[in-house]
């Protein structure tokens, strides 16, 4: 049984992302000889839960994996860290997912396959029956990897539980739209947040009116982020636009999941404030970019502190 006490509750993916790239010129319809660049830990909720562990929470990890080497891999390696994996269920005659992405002999993405059926069944049928345990949990963090009526259905149940959103990608962003006036903090890229408002973000005045939508349906904390550009937040304290960090540039891949995980781990806390919060994450963010891979597994709350000190921000 879950306890009150405990802190975050990441629902969503885990999986392992693998890269491949062709020693030849890359062949359409044949067989291209490769070699392995790497195999990696993966998922939106799964890179914000360990960031989230990494930094003191308490986190529990709810999502599903298949009857397979994979799933038993990303299973120990949460454990390993401290995530609850009581919640993360091993469905019998599944795949756990995966991403592959196929390089051709330039180093180019040649071909990318996402295999995620497996998140399908996360179905309301299956977490139903642990709905009170789910609302013990102050906060749930939320990837639209599940499926549309689960999000749905978690939105209605929510109780006292602050429900936040984690777009994942342009086409699965759409997944929230039935549920946007029962968020409590969403936090989305440009493309993400054209797919939930019509608005295209290419500058600063169209965030801001894109935020002024989401705000009108009835999420009170909202956040685009902008790439290199920086990031433009919205909460009752008025909106504002945070300038990126200086930031040694090594690899950008999962650093808008440690914004989020950032943000996150101060915001949850109490006596902290909206702003200590975007500091927090844009630090966070930019200690990963600076890091090979999607987590800084040194990480510590100082080096997120001294990190932070650096932001700063304007009025809209």
């Amino acid at each position: 049984m879950i306890t009150p006490s405990a802190n975050i509750l990441c629902f969503g993916a885990a999986h392992f992302d693998r890269t491949l790239q062709c020693t030849e010129d890359f062949v359409p319809a044949a067989s291209n000889p490769v070699r392995t660049l790497h195999r990696k830990p993966g998922g939106v909720s799964r890179n914000i839960a360990v960031h989230l562990r990494l930094l003191g929470n308490t986190v529990a990890m709810l999502g599903a994996v298949g009857d397979d080497g994979d799933g038993d891999q990303v299973i120990e390696a949460l454990s390993n860290v401290g995530i609850d994996t009581r919640l993360l269920m091993k469905l019998s005659g599944m795949t756990t997912a995966g991403y592959t992405a196929l390089l051709d002999e330039t180093g180019e993405l040649a071909l990318g396959m996402m295999n995620a059926e497996v998140y399908d069944q996360l179905t309301i049928a299956r977490l139903e029956p642990a709905l009170t345990s789910l609302q013990a949990w102050p906060w749930w963090l939320i990837d639209a990897n599940l499926p549309s009526d689960t999000i749905s259905w978690l939105a209605e149940n929510k109780g006292q539980t602050k429900f936040c959103a984690a777009t994942v990608s342009p086409s699965k962003a759409a997944r929230f739209a039935p549920a946007l006036d029962k968020i409590d903090l969403l936090i989305a890229n440009r493309a993400e947040t054209r797919v939930l408002t019509g608005i295209e973000v290419n500058e600063l005045d169209q965030a801001k009116t894109a935020i002024e939508i989401l705000r009108a349906k009835g999420i009170p904390d909202v956040v685009i982020t902008l790439g290199a550009q920086g990031v433009v937040s919205s909460s009752k304290t008025g909106t504002a636009f945070w300038q990126p960090l200086p930031t040694r540039l090594k690899d950008v891949n999962g650093a808008g999941d440690a914004f989020y995980a950032g943000f996150l781990s101060t915001y949850s806390q109490p006596g902290t404030s909206f702003d200590d919060a975007m500091a927090s994450g844009l630090a966070l963010a930019s200690l990963t970019a600076e890091t090979d891979g999607t987590t800084v597994w040194d990480l510590t709350q100082k080096a997120v502190n001294d990190r932070a000190a650096q932001a700063k921000s304007s009025l809209l």
